[in-house]
């Protein structure tokens, strides 16, 4: 078994957020499967000042562990601060939504998380990754962080290394109007350097896969083996739950995610300035779980205009994970209005709680909801809004039953025989 290296660049960042984000999740479980599970050597991997080094998978199990509990990942909903302002809130127990005073950890918090990392791992240098790891290794990145050239052309040194990236979305070169010009340059240069240190990707949507190979094509690249492996259910949302009696018979719905241009958070605001000033205080809550992103400008404008939509619509950042299960457990429906997206998570969370989803009809949200979403067009908040109206007074469609959550378990064996295909074929690392 070829030994592996995980860099979790990411991770080790994580402090600078108060809670995890759908990629961050993903790393998560990359790292407590292979760390935990891998049958050969695992390692893994950081870029440092000194150089990108590796450590030992116990330093670094360590270091997740410690970085979960500054998230709150390992507490219970009930002791989540965010979790109870916003039960209060959709309760009627305060006017307007809270201050958002988690929306960002500020450098006292940032600096408090790196060193309880630090303490859990205690210092270390680490080796060399370059010279260290033994022939024939696998480096695995799915964090898209550190994809940047400085801390990748060691791989150009060892050219036995078999390197695969995950590349979730290249969403920027699609709606480059949605975006800022540096996260623009940033996706060009994520896509560049895939073309000149991969060996194979990992994507996943199929929408994904011909996303990438659509930016690859100008790169002289489309032969790059991709492999499309759907993102499966977290464990978190599949593990035993009581309900919540204060949220069962709230009238409310969830709109999960970053606040970015592209994830259309306007056209439910929109909405919802429609069902308030038709139906007043009658009118059902939203919650929107997720921080601000760096184009959220004018959703957040949007919402500090209409200074009445306080009384129905939260912005709930820093949620942990459990909380944000028990949200989307108890709501109405699931809203996913994106315009683009490589996969859409909180399709399969919300699912696989029985919770209906609202999504667009985009490529990665029909493959994400495998037809028991409801589907329609992004821009058309005419059709979005009697849908919303008709659950809200219960007359909506619920989640088809028959729905089979997709686990972490079959996801890595889709990822682990395509380590081995890779591996075998023609002209590939020996």
């Amino acid at each position: 078994m070829p030994a592996l290296a995980l860099d979790l660049t990411r991770l080790a960042v994580g402090p600078v957020r108060f809670a995890p984000r759908g990629i961050d999740r993903v790393e998560l479980a990359y790292a407590r499967h292979f760390l935990n599970g891998w049958p050969g050597d695992c390692f893994a991997v950081l870029p440092t000042l000194w150089g990108v080094r590796c450590f030992e998978r116990d330093r670094a199990l360590r270091g997740i562990a410690a970085l979960e509990q500054f998230w709150n990942e390992t507490t219970e909903p009930q002791d989540d601060p965010v979790y109870r302002q916003t039960k209060a809130y959709l309760a009627g127990q305060a006017a307007n939504a809270p201050s958002g005073e988690r929306l960002t950890p500020n450098l006292r918090q940032q600096t408090r998380g790196f060193l309880r990392i630090l303490g859990a791992t205690e210092f270390s240098f680490g080796r060399s990754a370059a010279r260290m790891l033994p022939k024939h290794a696998i480096y695995l990145n799915v964090g898209q962080l550190a994809l940047f050239r400085p801390w990748l052309s060691w791989l150009h040194r060892r050219p036995d290394v078999l390197s695969v990236f995950m590349i979730h979305d290249v969403i920027p070169l699609e709606l480059p109007e949605h975006h800022l010009p540096i996260g623009i340059r940033l996706h060009r240069s994520i896509v560049q350097n895939a073309a000149d240190f991969a060996q194979a990707l990992i994507v996943p949507s199929e929408a994904a896969a011909s996303s990438v190979r659509r930016a690859l094509a100008p790169l002289n690249r489309a032969d790059m083996p991709i492999h499309a492996e759907p993102l499966p259910v977290p464990s978190e949302f599949l593990q035993p739950m009581t309900d919540d009696p204060e949220l069962r018979d709230r009238n409310y719905f969830v709109v999960c995610g970053t606040i970015d241009s592209y994830k259309n958070h306007l056209l439910l605001l929109q909405v919802w300035t429609e069902l308030a000033d038709r139906l007043g205080a009658a009118a059902p809550k939203l919650v929107i779980a997720g921080s601000p992103g760096v184009t959220s400008r004018a959703a957040l404008e949007f919402l500090d205009r209409h200074t009445a939509l306080r009384r129905h619509v939260l912005v709930a950042s820093g949620l942990s994970t459990q909380a944000l299960r028990q949200l989307m457990r108890h709501a109405r429906a699931l809203l996913m209005p994106s315009l683009a997206e490589g996969f859409g998570l909180p399709i399969v969370e919300a699912l696989a709680q029985g919770t209906p989803v609202v999504a667009s009809d985009i490529p990665a949200h029909r493959e994400a909801g495998r037809g028991a979403a409801v589907e329609f067009l992004p821009l058309n908040a005419g059709v979005w809004a009697p849908r919303i109206a008709a659950l809200a007074s219960a007359a909506g469609i619920p989640a088809k039953s028959d729905y089979t959550p997709k686990t972490w378990n079959s996801y890595f064996q889709g990822i682990e025989q395509f380590f081995m295909a890779t591996t075998r074929r023609p002209g590939a690392t020996p």
